[in-house]
């Protein structure tokens, strides 16, 4: 018995060890909700390292720690703009990719009536999908977090997905419907006012485009007065440039270079943004006609041209206009080399986008194949469960059974001992009894012949007394006899006093 006791528990042991990997992603989980605001970094990592181990979630845990995880990475941590307006923001980050799953947990949480949830899903999948060119998916996924956000009376979600897709339809070359956007983007961003101050930038950039430079020129200025109100030098700093290319292209080459003299004062500038802000000068300086200081500005430009540091799409513009500038100097081979590198940065960035693809692809296939890797130890972990589950399930039901049995034969021994004792104890009260009985007829016996010798004396004293009766009787009748005689006399006496004879 004690063996099956100890068998139980040894079982019941292995199962709970057999999902320590859950409880220990759990503890990780937790500890990436404490550091998805302070250190997101170290959040992401977490939740990635979680979602490739072994343990057995829910399809609510896992959704929320997709969730969980691009909260950390896109989610509004006190910046100047946030991460889902900064279009910067894969810079230094070209292949960074979420789990797959995120693409579904907009749908999960709309199922589940969770809108809050669902249209920062849709949100965040859109712009993964976007930097990975899914024109599509991207699209489908800002539609619905335009969709959910209104739901759940997010605007400023809504706000976000619009511009998100009027940056698309701009980038499709759909400038008019990019501008709807952008104007119900601005209306529902209120008082953010370095995204309105974005929005108003793009929809200058997108006026530009069409020729209405009064309207690009109006924008430009909301755009400045939004920067000035939000105190972001970054947005600031992204209106004086399209404000420079603006005065540019109007041929007001003096203001469009103030502009960006107002940009070179400031001392926190990237390697990016100083050479966008060269190239700009030098392209200004080249159309005033002063070439001397526009190639000054260029050679900065060459100089940063070397750095690991800058975006290719910024050395493509670099090496397009330094190519002009040659051939502008009548110089002939330099234009051609830097137009063969303008070409070989078109094929590399090209190249880079496939490779991206590629990586998104591979990334997901490699996911799946470890979610695949995954499910089939936990199916067999589970089924390692399930027998060792059954087995102790077999050996407590055989302890209880021979627990029940043994406990029915104890009953029957304490019922059978206590029988046994009430008829020994009835046999012990009926020998009493027996001998109580014989005594009391030993008693009744002694009884019995005192009975019948007090009956002889009896009648005995019967018979004495019958013949004493009779003595008595006799002697009784003759002293009546002679108190009647003289009773008689004496009766006679008084009545016949005087009768002398008779006296």
């Amino acid at each position: 018995m004690k063996r099956l006791v100890f068998l139980g528990l040894f079982l019941m042991l292995a199962m709970a060890a057999c999902d320590t990997t859950t409880h220990e992603a759990r503890r990780m989980v937790r500890r990436a909700e404490q550091l998805a605001y302070t250190l997101p970094d170290s959040a992401v990592r977490l939740i990635d390292s979680v979602l490739r181990m072994p343990a057995s979630f829910s399809e609510r845990e896992r959704t929320d720690m997709v969730l969980l995880q691009a909260e950390a990475l896109f989610g509004d941590r006190g910046n100047e703009i946030s991460p889902v307006m900064d279009d910067e923001f894969f810079d230094d980050r070209p292949f960074l990719t979420t789990s797959p799953e995120l693409e579904h947990a907009a749908a999960f949480y709309a199922g589940k009536k969770q809108y809050d949830k669902a249209v920062h899903a849709a949100l965040y999948s859109g712009v993964v999908q976007q930097h990975y060119n899914e024109k599509e998916a991207a699209m489908r996924s800002f539609k619905e977090a335009e969709q959910y956000g209104k739901l759940a009376g997010d605007s400023l979600s809504v706000a976000q997905a619009e511009y998100r897709m009027g940056k698309m339809l701009y980038d499709d070359y759909m400038e008019e419907e990019a501008i709807a956007l952008f104007n119900s983007a601005d209306t529902l961003f209120g008082y953010h006012f370095a995204e309105r101050a974005l929005v108003q930038n793009m929809k200058a950039v997108a006026y530009i485009v069409l020729e209405q430079f009064d309207i690009a020129e109006l924008c430009l200025k909301k755009s400045l007065a939004y920067a000035e109100q939000s105190l972001s030098l970054k947005v600031k700093r992204k209106a004086l440039n399209n404000y420079a290319v603006y005065y540019r292209l109007e041929g007001n080459y003096d203001q469009a270079i103030n502009c960006l003299k107002q940009i070179a004062d400031e001392s926190n500038l990237t390697n990016t943004e100083e050479t966008l802000l060269y190239l700009n000068m030098g392209k200004s300086y080249a159309s005033l006609g002063v070439t001397d200081s526009a190639a000054v500005y260029y050679q900065y430009i060459k100089e940063f041209l070397n750095s690991d540091n800058m975006k290719d799409d910024t050395k493509f513009s670099a090496y397009g206009a330094l190519s002009q500038f040659a051939e502008n100097q009548c110089d002939i081979y330099s234009a051609f080399q830097y137009h063969k590198m303008h070409e070989d940065l078109m094929s590399k960035i090209q190249s880079q986008h496939e490779k991206k693809s590629v990586f998104r692809i591979q990334q997901q296939y490699d996911y799946e194949s470890l979610q695949n890797e995954m499910n089939r130890k936990l199916i067999r972990k589970q089924r390692f469960v399930t027998v060792l589950g059954i087995l102790t399930i077999i050996g407590l039901a055989v302890l209880a059974v021979s627990q029940i049995r043994l406990a029915k034969v104890q009953k029957q021994e304490a019922e059978t001992k206590a029988n046994l004792f009430h008829f020994m104890q009835q046999n012990k009260e009926l020998a009493k009894k027996n001998e109580e009985q014989k005594q009391n007829q030993i008693i009744l016996t002694q009884k019995h012949k005192e009975s019948e010798q007090a009956f002889e004396d009896l009648l005995k004293e019967k018979e004495r007394l019958e013949q004493t009766s009779a003595e008595y009787g006799e002697e009784l009748s003759l002293e009546l006899r002679k108190e009647q005689s003289i009773m008689l006399r004496l009766h006679l006496f008084l009545q016949n006093q005087g009768d002398e004879e008779l006296l």
